[in-house]
């Protein structure tokens, strides 16, 4: 029997691999928010569900994932993973992931409010029991600490997901740094959190414990 783990070293499509074979099942109506170039999804077999993918730029669907054209409460899962580098200016890695186009003038606070308002339509269009799969960094501001992964726990928790999972993704390879003099430990892993929209008696029930 292979085991799930919390961390995994590579890429996002062998984290994506693995947590499928917990948290996907059979028939699933899969909607991915900010698809992109369709990374997460290389290793995934497709014919088990029912994907959406969509995209502001790069997918047929260029959907806003703050706006999307989806019925309330119809998902199983909504994959949401939009760019967390703030303000990038020139880096090095933009070929990548294309911050520039898409974060340019935006500051921490800002990715921030971008996360909340995809995760707010990510609950809506996802059934009771749903779950939210959101992809994130943790970032530096002007030589301060950003614990991106710790503000999107907070707004999930307000409003109404549970933190069922958390998964962290560390890189094959050491990152590029574009500094010579260091002051912080170079980030070389992301998370992966797994939120879920609790029913209505589940919702009562956390709470009653007080883990929510």
């Amino acid at each position: 029997m292979e085991f799930l783990y919390t961390s995994y070293t590579g890429d996002n499509s062998d984290l994506i691999l693995a947590i499928s074979s917990m948290y996907l099942k059979p028939g699933f109506r899969v909607a991915d928010v900010t698809y992109g170039k369709g990374v997460f999804w290389r290793k995934v077999d497709l014919t088990q569900i029912e994907l959406s993918a969509s995209d502001i730029k790069t997918c047929a669907a260029k959907y806003d994932f703050k706006k999307l054209p989806y019925e309330d409460a119809v998902f199983d899962v909504v994959v949401f993973d939009p760019p967390y580098c703030h303000n990038p200016g020139q880096m090095i890695v933009n070929d990548n992931y294309q911050n520039a186009e898409t974060t340019k003038g935006l500051y921490h606070n800002d990715i921030v409010d971008l996360y909340s308002a995809g995760m707010v339509e990510a609950f809506r269009i996802l059934k009771p029991g749903g779950m939210l799969w959101v992809k994130c960094k943790d970032e530096l501001e002007s030589s301060y600490q950003r614990w991106s992964h710790i503000e999107i726990y907070d707004l999930a928790r307000q409003m109404g997901f549970f933190g069922k999972d958390l998964f962290i993704l560390t890189q094959k390879s050491r990152p590029i740094v574009q500094h010579k003099n260091q002051q912080h430990a170079r980030k070389n892993h992301s998370y992966l959190w797994i939120f879920q929209k609790l029913a209505q008696r589940d919702l009562k029930q956390v709470m009653k414990m007080k883990i929510f």
